[in-house]
């Protein structure tokens, strides 16, 4: 698949930026860089931060069409192997998003397989929008669950639909976050909650790692900070309520594959001792404090 790019500017509008790191896009980019189980993370092109509002981005990126064609035709069926724990992080973000609302309409936004709807739907009326044909399919099929294919900027529900969105991995995918933001808010409720999770390129392993950070990645358009994400929500009608990290579970296995684009130093020792002491299916939590949950709130 060739790979068109677009010059982008920073959400603020300036056009002066300078290259934190810059690993050039391939002739080609695989379907392995849209899925979810990603162990590729090299090849993510330049990522730029804007000396005017610090926001962290990829420029030149691949263009909006192209990258939501991926989505579209990309099918991860690795992301059901980790299905308990996936489900158990669900609860996780369920807890949170439960200490600010009861119950009520809840659409999650790029909800993959449904594992967050399903927990979800114990307290909640529960919708789902997934890029994926085959992660939508994936979803109604399991978990008998409503999934709408395609982006939020395609399904036009209703003013005030909602009494929550979430967005679990979503944001840093995104070609244009503030038009995305503008449709949340337009289909929540006054009051209305919004609950996000994404990587922090402010975090001490970020700033440690710097061009070997699991978080960048071909996939990934925008790196936010709590500063960043804070500024772009105010804008954009949101009050932050609470933000802070966010850990997950997942097989010592698991973990020990996010670490395949690691030099070896890193890589060897830690396949070695997982593989050693029989740990490949038992689960870790495991929160290295860079990602961020963040839970903000819809003004009047």
């Amino acid at each position: 698949v060739a790979l068109p790019a677009a010059a982008f500017l920073a959400a603020c509008g300036a056009d002066d930026s300078a290259t934190l790191f810059h690993r050039p896009y391939g002739e080609e980019q695989p379907t392995a860089d849209f899925l979810a189980t990603t162990d590729r993370f090299e090849n993510y092109g330049r990522v730029v931060r804007c000396r005017s509002c610090r926001l962290v981005y990829t420029d030149p990126r691949p263009a909006r069409d192209f990258l939501l064609q991926g989505y579209c035709d990309s099918a991860d069926t690795q992301y059901a192997e980790e299905a308990a724990n996936r489900s158990i992080n669900a609860y996780l973000s369920l807890n949170t998003i439960r200490r600010f609302i009861k119950g009520g309409r809840l659409l999650d936004v790029g909800c993959a397989m449904g594992y967050f709807l399903n927990a979800a739907r114990v307290d909640f009326e529960v919708t789902g929008v997934e890029p994926s044909l085959w992660a939508a399919g994936q979803a109604r099929s399991r978990f008998k669950v409503e999934v709408r294919a395609g982006t939020l900027l395609e399904q036009s529900f209703p003013d005030g639909s909602f009494d929550a969105v979430s967005m679990i991995d979503v944001i840093e995918h995104l070609s244009d976050p503030a038009s995305v933001l503008d449709e949340v808010r337009r289909v929540l409720k006054p009051g209305g909650l919004l609950y996000l999770v994404t990587p922090d390129i402010d975090s001490l392993s970020a700033r440690l790692l710097r061009g070997y950070w699991w978080g960048l990645r071909p996939a990934h358009l925008y790196y936010f900070s709590r500063k960043t994400l804070d500024s772009l929500l105010r804008k954009k009608g949101f009050d932050t309520a609470l933000s802070h990290s966010f850990g997950r579970i997942f097989s010592y296995g698991y973990w020990a594959s996010r670490l395949a684009s690691y030099p070896a130093l890193v890589r060897k020792p830690v396949e070695t001792l997982v593989s050693l002491l029989g740990f490949e299916h038992k689960i870790l939590y495991l929160n290295t404090r860079d990602s961020m949950e963040v839970v903000a709130v819809r003004r009047d």
